[in-house]
């Protein structure tokens, strides 16, 4: 039987394929980019906390994170990308957006490439649930995904969220939150509305583009609806861009969006 990286990726519940998690976005396509054979491993946000941190022997890992083939886990989506181009410098670089591989890349340019995404990583692509205005906008149906009653009382927790952090959360403002999303979008619009049918990284697509992709990601796994809306309806070429890398990799994020799960049937 051939072995495989493992890829633990967030769900709400135990059975449900309905994969989340923008930074997991992020390294799954990072995996993808580099051409590596890996599986997913749904986990729940108690697991997470519990067998997870067990087997790892990190109290504090996080999603994304990889197992290798050894035992090892390497977590945190920018760390794990940085062993990627390491560890696999034949298959093209995730921070030179020019195609290459990452062996004839030049170093500069790849020091170039990751703080562009690492500037980018820190501000569109983080979650920080105290500020970040997608976890605000999509808080309430991610929070209809979460069932059994272990599962509902940690995620609804002030442990969790913060003092009555959940009725906050509920209690804001949809139609603001909307806004400022749609505010966030647009200059992702305008760069791709300056340089037709390229990426964010440059001609091919790189770390940057996989960044903005799972923050999309994240948004379509929740509410198509609302995501259309946000996203698609914000230009012609972002919409195109969003086909792409739905396409890229034999379709794997469009596979994943129509056979998303939430029930534990």
């Amino acid at each position: 039987m051939n072995q495989k990286i493992k890829l633990y990726d967030l769900v709400a519940s135990p059975k449900s394929t309905c994969y989340f998690s923008p930074t997991a976005w992020k390294t799954r396509l990072g995996l993808l980019h580099k051409n590596v054979q890996f599986e997913t491993i749904p986990t729940t946000f108690l697991q997470l906390r519990g067998e997870l941190a067990q087997r790892s022997g990190c109290p504090d890992i996080t999603i994304p994170a990889i197992e290798l083939l050894d035992g090892t886990f390497i977590y945190d989506s920018f760390r794990i990308a940085e062993w990627l181009e390491t560890t696999y410098p034949d298959a093209p670089s995730l921070f030179t957006g020019d195609g290459k591989s990452s062996r004839e890349s030049q170093p500069e340019q790849v020091i170039l490439g990751k703080n562009y995404s690492r500037l980018v990583d820190l501000g569109l692509g983080a979650s920080k649930s105290e500020w970040a205005v997608w976890y605000e906008l999509f808080f309430p149906q991610q929070d209809k995904l979460i069932t059994g009653d272990e599962h509902r009382a940690y995620f609804t927790s002030d442990a969790r969220l913060g003092p009555q952090g959940y009725q906050k959360l509920l209690a804001l403002d949809r139609q603001e939150l909307t806004r400022r999303a749609k505010m966030n979008v647009q200059p992702l619009a305008q760069i791709l509305h300056e340089r037709s049918n390229e990426y964010f990284q440059g001609t091919h697509p790189g770390q940057v583009d996989y960044i903005i992709f799972g923050r999309y990601a994240y948004c379509r796994m929740l509410d198509a609806e609302l995501t259309k809306e946000i996203w698609n309806d914000q230009g012609e070429e972002l919409n195109e861009w969003i086909e792409r890398l739905c396409q890229a990799f034999d379709g794997h994020a469009q596979r994943l969006f129509d056979n998303s799960s939430t029930s534990e049937n």
